[in-house]
């Protein structure tokens, strides 16, 4: 069960403000969770999730320590989503730390300035990555890319 503390800190994450002071987003959605699960199980912070999701993903969560996963029922998953309609998961994630040493003449790189709309720059990043562009630098008054 959460707490209410729990359930303001994780409401807390909806705000860029809070994201920027812990270093961290929230990622929701069967497929963003199965990739960052397999691809940055580092970066997991915690883990809320639906007894039905944990049963069926036991493949996972395998290298996930059990104190960053916390059974909730779908009431708790309402209170702390972002979404309209919830899914079975939701993760804390730290964001990603920005590389510095990226190859500029080697790399392909897109770079982004007034990218305003958090729509429009979900979907250049879609595209990016659907290309195998490994690089994104957004200027300071682009959107948050960790807007839900």
């Amino acid at each position: 069960m959460l707490g209410k503390a729990q359930v303001k800190y994780i409401q807390s994450l909806s705000h860029k403000k809070f994201r920027d002071e812990e270093n961290l987003f929230i990622a929701e959605g069967p497929k963003i969770v199965a990739e960052l699960l397999a691809e940055k199980p580092h970066a997991i912070r915690h883990i809320y999730a639906l007894e039905e999701w944990l049963s069926n993903n036991k493949n996972l969560v395998k290298n996930i320590n059990d104190s960053l996963i916390t059974p909730i029922n779908e009431k708790e998953l309402e209170r702390i989503s972002q979404l309209s309609t919830p899914n079975q998961v939701l993760l804390l994630v730290e964001k990603f730390r920005i590389d510095d040493n990226i190859d500029l003449n080697k790399e392909l790189v897109i770079m982004l300035d007034a990218i305003q709309d958090p729509g429009n720059l979900g979907t250049i990043i879609r595209i990016a990555d659907w290309f195998g562009v490994k690089h994104i630098i957004c200027s300071a008054d682009c959107a948050d890319a960790y807007n839900t």
